[in-house]
C-alpha cells in the first residue's frame, strides 16, 4: 500500500500533497484544495491529529507525520514539481504536427523555466 505524508505547515495544519492527497481525500472525505496544474492539498488542524492518527490506522492506511520539514526539502520539493510540469510539456509536444519556429519557442521557454530552477 502507498504510504502517505502529512506534513506541519506553518503550525496550525497538517497538510497532504498530490498523490497522497487525492488518496486521504477518498478514504477520509477531506476537502482537497487544487493549488495550480498538478498541485493538490487537503488537510487537517493541528489540534485533531490524535483523530486523524486513530481513523487512520482503523482503516490501515499506511502514513508519516512529518513535524519538523527543512526549508531546503520543501524547496526540492517545489523544484521537483516545476521540472515535472516541464516534462509534461515535452511528452505532450505532437512532433509531426510542430514546426520548427514553435519548436524553437517551446525549447527557448523550457530553457528559461529550467534557469530559474536551477
Amino acid at each position: 500500500m502507498h504510504l502517505a505524508f502529512i506534513c506541519l505547515e506553518f503550525g496550525i495544519f497538517y497538510n497532504i500533497l498530490n498523490e497522497d492527497a487525492k488518496i486521504i481525500n477518498e478514504k477520509l472525505g477531506l476537502k482537497i484544495t487544487d493549488l495550480g496544474p498538478n498541485i493538490f492539498k487537503c488537510g487537517f488542524p493541528v489540534s485533531q491529529l490524535d483523530k486523524y492518527i486513530i481513523l487512520l490506522n482503523k482503516m490501515k492506511i499506511k502514513y508519516k507525520v512529518i513535524d519538523n520539514l527543512p526549508n531546503s526539502n520543501i524547496n526540492e520539493y517545489l523544484k521537483n514539481v516545476e521540472i515535472k510540469k516541464i516534462l509534461n510539456k515535452i511528452t505532450d509536444i505532437d512532433m509531426n504536427n510542430t514546426t520548427f519556429q514553435q519548436s524553437f519557442n517551446i525549447l527557448l521557454d523550457i530553457q528559461n523555466k529550467l534557469k530559474g530552477i536551477l
